[in-house]
């Protein structure tokens, strides 16, 4: 029986996006002669030494997690092949900011940035005022980084304003601490 060199695919491949607290198991499967050895690593960071497991285990994924993972297969004729995957790990911590206040004067633009929450991916945003969203107009719009213009502001627009964040991944939601608008008359 001829050696033949180590032949595999990785499972599954390229980029690969899992809840936090998943279990994870990539699996390098390989043919060629055996017996074929693996060896698991971590953005360049060795997992495990070469033996017969072909299976890398992660029992409850959290965000340190997310990276590159690697596995080299050789065999007895010292063949080598290698395959990688991205592994990334959606989660949503907690808004950054607490309750804020700002002001602006009468017949001003007011510039309401979005709190910051840690998340990935990024996620939605949706404004609201006083327990309602709040529609862009010709009046107020919604920034590419969320941040809520205000164009002309008035004594109503005074109010408790605050943002939900949606995790299109992994589905959670969170509402921020209310940022507190005062309008000054001139």
């Amino acid at each position: 029986v001829d050696d033949v060199p180590p032949y595999f695919k990785m499972e599954p491949v390229q980029t690969q996006v899992h809840l936090e607290r998943n279990r994870l198991v990539l699996t390098c499967m390989a043919e060629g002669s055996w017996p074929l050895e693996f060896k698991w690593l971590y953005n360049a960071t060795e997992l495990t030494r070469f033996s017969l497991e072909y299976r890398y285990l992660i029992p409850s994924l959290d965000r340190s997690h997310a990276g590159f993972y690697r596995c080299i297969v050789r065999n007895r004729v010292g063949a080598i092949m290698q395959s990688s995957t991205e592994v990334q790990v959606a989660y949503m911590g907690d808004f950054v900011e607490g309750e804020r206040s700002q002001t602006v004067s009468q017949g001003e633009a007011a510039l309401i940035q979005a709190p910051r929450i840690h998340s990935f991916p990024r996620p939605q945003i949706t404004w609201f005022r006083d327990g309602r969203k709040i529609p862009a107009s010709s009046r107020i719009a919604i920034t590419l980084d969320n941040t809520l213009v205000i164009l002309s502001s008035v004594a109503p627009d005074a109010g408790r304003y605050y943002t939900q964040a949606v995790n299109d991944k992994n589905g959670e939601n969170k509402t921020s601490h209310p940022i507190l608008l005062t309008v000054e008359s001139k």
